[in-house]
């Protein structure tokens, strides 16, 4: 009789385990058959009941300590930053699973139990047999499945949720932000010559926001004025912003002098030299000038040399031939 009784239990006891995950009650109908609100979450933990724990917590049911058990095992995790602004744990607390890179091992340790119920056969044999089979920490280990994943953005973690095969615990292991945002133009001033603009970049993800400042722009300058430049003297051209006023000053060079062709100004004669000169075509300025050479090769002195020779030739001549012809008469 007395083990009759105790397998009704067992089968009675088995019952509600299955039928809890579809209870849809409060942590405040926990309290009723489970006691304080400390042992209501590892009830609720059992069961995968996170939105229950979160309710608890929130409502000040649950010690500090105890919230940051939970977040220390690695559970609740995407519940923290809310916890953490209604300030019923530290601001500056981090779990456990994320203070080092063996944390998804540890984890996956500690949350591993000896024993699991052994769940492989027909539902009646399931409610007949009820026994326990013991697995080793490999399969454990192993039993380990993804089976939600909330990805991160540039400034919320994100989570992975694990599910046991065996024992049907469940952990959660954060996956950090991204820090990597996704900026768009949002507003933007064009610069000018005397202001600089800016540019301001939001992330469509967050709401981060910076602002650039770009260059000033070019001078928008035309000529106002101008000075021509001549042969000999520096032009120059004054330019004139149309945005600013502002004004600078630019010299022309000198077009230096355009030779024209020799003009002859005195003609050369036969015993006389004559002159030429270059003239600039622009301004007319003498730029050279040159003597042309007598007609005549022999120079005027010698040409009077010659004749009074000859002329004393030609005296002489007569001269000979008069006393010649005086002389044939007598």
């Amino acid at each position: 009789m007395r083990k009759k009784v105790k397998k009704f239990c067992l089968i009675l006891s088995l019952c509600g385990a299955l039928l809890v995950p579809y209870w849809n009650g409060t942590y405040a109908d926990l309290s009723v058959e489970y006691g304080s609100a400390d042992n209501q979450v590892q009830t609720a933990l059992n069961l995968g009941a996170y939105d229950m724990i979160n309710e608890m917590v929130l409502d000040g049911a649950v010690s500090t300590n105890k919230a940051q058990e939970v977040l220390n095992s690695g559970y609740c995790l995407q519940y923290m930053d809310s916890w953490k602004a209604a300030g019923k744990i530290p601001s500056d607390f981090t779990p456990a699973s994320q203070k080092s890179s063996s944390s998804s091992s540890s984890a996956s340790s500690n949350d591993t139990p000896a024993t699991a119920t052994d769940n492989s056969g027909s539902d009646s044999q399931k409610s007949d047999t009820n026994s326990t089979k013991t697995y080793t920490d490999a399969e454990i280990d192993a039993a380990w499945k993804a089976v939600t994943t909330v990805d991160p953005t540039c400034a919320t973690d994100g989570y992975t949720e694990y599910k046991n095969s065996l024992t049907g615990k469940t952990k959660q292991e954060a996956i950090p932000a991204t820090g990597k945002h996704t900026y768009e133009v949002t507003d933007s001033t064009d610069a000018t010559c005397t202001e600089t603009g800016s540019v301001t970049y939001t992330c469509s993800v967050c709401g981060d926001t910076y602002t650039e400042e770009t260059d000033l722009a070019e001078q928008t300058c035309e000529v106002t004025e101008t000075t021509d430049a001549t042969c000999t003297e520096d032009g120059s051209a004054t330019y004139t912003c149309s945005v600013c006023g502002d004004t600078y000053e630019e010299t022309i060079p000198a077009t230096g002098h355009d030779d024209g062709e020799w003009t002859v100004t005195k003609s050369a004669g036969a015993f006389s030299t004559g002159t030429k000169e270059l003239r600039c075509t622009v301004c007319g300025e003498v730029l050279d000038t040159e003597t042309i050479p007598q007609t005549c090769p022999i120079p005027l002195f010698g040409v009077v040399a010659i004749v009074v020779i000859a002329g004393g030739v030609i005296g002489r001549t007569i001269s000979v031939v008069r006393k010649a012809k005086k002389n044939k008469a007598d």
